[in-house]
C-alpha cells in the first residue's frame, strides 16, 4: 500500500535524480552546460576520445626508435628506447585500447591493444635484464609479426581516412626497411626506415592533434587529409 508520505518520497527523489544527476536525465547532454573543470581548454563529455593517448604514444616510441636506427648523437643501440617504449608508449596503448571498446571502434581497440603487447614484449626483450633475446638466431625475428600485424590493420583501416593510411603506410615502411636491413646489413636501410619512422610520427602527432581540436573547443580545425568513411561515399 502506498503512503502519501511515500508518494512525495518517490517524486522528490526523481526531481533529484533529474535536476541534480544529468546522467540520470532524459534530457540531451549539453558539455557546454556541464564542464567541471572550466580552466581547461576542452569540454566534458560523458566518455572521452582514447584515439588522442595512441596517436601520440604511437608517435613518440617511433620518434624515439627512429633517431636510434639514424644514428642520431651517435646513438646506436635501441635499448635507448625500452625506457619510453616500457613506461609510456605500452601503458598509454593498453589504456587507449580498452577505452576503444566502449566506443565501438573495434580497429582502433585492436590496433591500440596490439601495439600496448608488441611495444611491451620487443621492450622486455630489448632490456639488458631480459635473456629473452639470447633465444633468437635471427634478430629479423623481432619485426616480422609486427610487420604482418600492421599490415592487416592497415587493409582493415581503408575505410577510414588518408591521414590514418598515410601514418599506416609509413610505419609498414619503417617495419619493411628495418627487416630488409636484418637480411642485407646495409646500413642505408637503416637509415632509411629512421626517416620513414620519423614521417610517420609526425603524422600520428597530427592525427593526435585534429581529434583533440573540435568545433567546442579550438577555433580552427585539422583536416583528416582525406575521408573515407562510408557517409561520404553515399553523399
Amino acid at each position: 500500500m502506498t503512503t502519501p508520505h511515500s508518494k512525495e518520497a518517490e517524486a522528490g527523489a526523481r526531481n533529484f535524480s533529474d535536476d541534480d544527476h544529468h546522467y540520470h536525465s532524459s534530457r540531451p547532454y549539453d558539455p557546454l552546460e556541464n564542464n567541471e573543470q572550466p580552466f581547461l581548454p576542452v569540454f566534458h563529455r560523458r566518455r572521452a576520445d582514447p584515439a588522442p593517448l595512441g596517436f601520440l604514444a604511437l608517435g613518440s616510441g617511433l620518434w624515439a626508435i627512429s633517431i636510434v636506427a639514424m644514428g642520431t648523437d651517435n646513438l646506436t643501440s635501441l635499448e635507448a628506447s625500452t625506457a619510453i617504449s616500457l613506461c609510456y608508449c605500452a601503458v598509454a596503448f593498453l589504456i587507449a585500447g580498452i577505452w576503444e571498446f566502449p566506443t565501438g571502434n573495434s580497429w582502433g581497440a585492436a590496433f591500440f591493444t596490439s601495439l600496448s603487447g608488441l611495444f611491451l614484449s620487443t621492450a622486455y626483450t630489448l632490456s639488458p635484464w631480459s635473456e629473452v633475446s639470447t633465444s633468437y638466431t635471427d634478430a629479423n625475428e623481432f619485426s616480422h609479426a609486427v610487420f604482418i600485424v600492421l599490415v592487416v590493420l592497415t587493409i582493415a583501416a581503408h575505410r577510414s581516412s588518408g591521414g590514418l593510411l598515410c601514418a599506416l603506410f609509413f610505419v609498414d615502411m619503417f617495419l619493411m626497411m628495418i627487416s630488409i636491413y636484418y637480411y642485407t646489413e646495409n646500413a642505408k636501410c637503416l637509415t632509411a626506415a629512421g626517416a620513414f619512422g620519423i614521417i610517420a610520427a609526425f603524422v600520428s602527432w597530427y592525427a593526435a592533434l585534429s581529434t583533440l581540436l573540435n568545433e567546442h573547443n579550438s577555433m580552427f580545425r585539422l583536416p583528416v587529409l582525406l575521408d573515407l568513411s562510408p557517409k561520404t561515399a553515399k553523399a
